[in-house]
């Protein structure tokens, strides 16, 4: 491709060494592990771990990346001026809203071998116990935005309205529920019974256990230290599977039946959470991740990849 960036270009980065980046990678089944947006042809708008910022890069060794254009190419300057009101907003790092995503596509996707079980449950209680934290801010009516890197691109393009838009099709999250991938695998998505998820809160209705809970917003070591946990346990569990043991559902009931509690507490709390704070904005927008921009959308073409340094 050609070796220079243009406004409004996606920059999706692939997955680096370190665990976040590994672990976002697997349960996303990518390569890749954030996003941003080029704000000129020698920097890029993405929100990080220390918030929203543009860093001026440079074409030179140091991230693979995968640049990715709407198909039409409209008029990149609606674009740049959506970002400057996300930078001018000052917008946090969603470190809750990575748990979410990840309890989400736990929910969703993941075969539940036995150490898949012990750090899921871990991760659902955070979800669930930092979704009590969410609901009382959005009903404190605090208006300050926080996202993850996937998220703010999205927005971004979604706030231009029209064919500036990206639109997913079978993302990480939203996919057909039975796609060929599944089909046949135990997940614990098909044990949760739907007559317990409900959009219900009741904060006295709290029964789950803070001695796994470390804190309501886990810090990036916290972060970092339950990411390494979760992606040995997932490695382990393509070797274990629960599909090439042939293990019944009925046998696996009893040994998923305190991760479905708290998977039932975590969706109807984030049923609740999601009616609370209700926008134009699609529900989708919360769980759009870097694979979705690269594999998932529609109306993205993938220019090529290129190495990409930040000066």
């Amino acid at each position: 491709m050609k070796q220079t960036l243009t406004k409004g270009d996606i920059i999706v980065f692939k997955a680096e060494n370190d665990w976040l980046s590994k672990v976002i990678a697997k349960l996303t089944q990518s390569d890749v592990s954030h996003a941003a947006m080029a704000y000129s042809e020698d920097s890029i708008v993405e929100v990080g771990a220390s918030g929203i910022g543009v860093h001026k890069v440079e074409i030179a060794d140091g991230d693979n990346v995968y640049v990715m254009r709407l198909i039409s190419e409209p008029d990149p300057a609606p674009l740049i001026t959506s970002a400057d009101a996300y930078l001018d907003a000052k917008v946090r790092y969603d470190f809750p809203g990575l748990f979410l995503l990840a309890g989400a596509i736990i929910y969703c996707h993941i075969a539940p071998t036995t150490d898949v079980l012990h750090i899921s449950n871990k991760i659902l209680t955070t979800c669930t116990f930092m979704l009590d934290e969410l609901i009382q801010h959005a009903l404190l009516h605090h208006t300050d935005q926080a996202m993850v890197c996937s998220e703010l691109v999205y927005r971004i393009f979604y706030d231009c309205g029209g064919e500036y838009q990206i639109q997913i099709v079978d993302g990480c999250i939203w996919k057909n529920q039975g796609t060929e991938d599944t089909v046949g695998s135990i997940r614990l998505y098909d044990y949760l019974s739907t007559e317990n998820i409900t959009a219900d809160y009741y904060m006295d209705d709290i029964s789950l256990s803070k001695e796994d809970y470390t804190s309501s917003f886990p810090t990036q070591e916290e972060t970092e230290n339950l990411a390494e946990k979760l992606y040995s346990a997932l490695c382990q569990a393509e070797i274990q599977s629960p599909k090439t043991q042939g293990i019944s559902k009925e046998s696996a009931t009893l040994t998923l039946s305190p991760t479905v509690s708290i998977a039932e507490k975590f969706i109807s709390k984030l049923k609740y959470f999601l009616e609370l704070v209700k926008c134009d904005l699609p529900v989708e927008a919360m769980f759009i991740t870097p694979g979705d921009l690269v594999y998932h959308a529609q109306n993205l073409k993938k220019l090529g990849s290129l190495d990409l340094k930040r000066i």
